[in-house]
């Protein structure tokens, strides 16, 4: 069960920006009662992972956006499912920001559920991009964080393989 809205732990976790997760907390609550939007899971991501940071707020975050996909169908809940298989893949680079020690258990119940989600996701989308983004989720759920990060990298231009960090398209002896 995540961490709940009117807990007040919210008010201790730090989001990238370092300040509280109170906008995080609100925007969540918006998501539950509303339904959750392109441009909500924008803001709420920006919070709790500007550019790629890490934060205090992502733990708990990443388990509610696997409750809300759950609820919903379609482009966003498959987004809110990536979405938290990137925040786990985040989380086991040095450089991250350490889960808080209460929340523990309650991120570690993310990657069981998130890995059951992306495999129900991945047998039926065949689209490069949305499989190439189900496959570095499922590697953040699954420990493999820095796979997951260079699955990112792929990209599929003109039938070629392209990565972000080599400049010129994979060779087709590949």
């Amino acid at each position: 069960m995540p961490l709940p809205l009117d807990d007040n732990r919210w008010n201790s976790l730090k989001t990238a920006y370092k300040t509280p997760a109170t906008d995080v907390v609100e925007w969540l609550a918006i998501a539950y009662r509303y339904g959750m939007t392109d441009e909500l899971l924008g803001d709420i991501i920006n919070d709790v992972q500007h550019q790629g940071d890490t934060s205090e707020a992502m733990y708990p975050t990443a388990s509610h956006l696997l409750v809300l996909a759950e609820t919903c169908d379609g482009s966003i809940a498959l987004q809110m499912i990536i979405q938290a298989g990137l925040t786990c893949a985040s989380s086991q680079f040095e450089t991250a920001v350490p889960c808080p020690l209460d929340l523990e258990s309650e991120f570690a119940n993310t990657n069981d559920l998130g890995r059951r989600m992306v495999l129900s996701q991945l047998v039926n989308d065949h689209d490069f991009d949305t499989f190439k983004y189900l496959l570095a989720a499922l590697a953040g759920f699954s420990g493999h964080g820095r796979f997951g990060r260079i699955i990112e990298g792929f990209d599929l231009f003109e039938n070629q393989f392209h990565h972000a960090l080599l400049d010129e398209p994979f060779d087709d002896e590949l």
